[in-house]
């Protein structure tokens, strides 16, 4: 392949563009099935936006939608993918961690959990955090489960499940 030359200008790729659009619209309307708690179209329509152009936010929500339906395997894999495409991206490293949580894979969560908390990218930063203190709280550490709760907290100051693991924990050190 002959290296472009830099003074001619880019040539776009228009149909990839165009599978691009595409897949955002299906994106889009997978974001609108499971709002309204359509599970199953909602797959569909992940599924045919990664079909189009996969992505790290769409390969995440279609994992949501498969833990919507309990298939915490396929939600798995699907976070799995979306760390593959964008390791930068918190969502999937938090949500993973949370799938291992809800079948007690408690020390295989951690290091995911951790990873979100450092994530370049994620706008829900106080997560992680929280989901880290659940862990240590059912490990019985409860000092460091209220420290996790305490970081949340002050990330996202008035988030009620953060503020009532808090106050739960220091109940459990009196």
């Amino acid at each position: 392949m002959k290296p472009q030359d830099p003074d001619e200008p880019e040539v776009c790729d228009l149909a990839a563009l165009s599978r691009q659009v595409e897949a955002e619209q299906y994106f889009a309307l997978g974001q609108e099935r499971f709002a309204v708690g359509d599970i199953e179209d909602a797959v569909a329509y992940f599924e045919t936006a990664l079909d189009l152009f996969p992505t790290a936010p769409a390969h995440t929500a279609l994992g949501i939608a498969h833990a919507a339906r309990g298939d915490w395997e396929a939600a798995i894999e699907q976070c799995r993918s979306a760390i593959a495409l964008d390791p930068d991206l918190g969502n999937p490293h938090n949500d993973l961690g949370v799938y291992l949580i809800e079948q007690g894979r408690l020390e295989e969560a951690l290091p995911y959990l951790e990873q979100a908390i450092l994530a370049p990218v994620y706008d829900c930063r106080n997560y992680p955090h929280y989901h880290r203190g659940r862990i240590l709280e059912r490990q019985a550490r409860f000092t460091e489960a209220r420290d996790a709760y305490r970081e949340s907290l002050d990330i996202c100051g008035d988030w009620e499940p953060a503020r009532a693991a808090f106050h739960r924990t220091l109940g459990r050190l009196n």
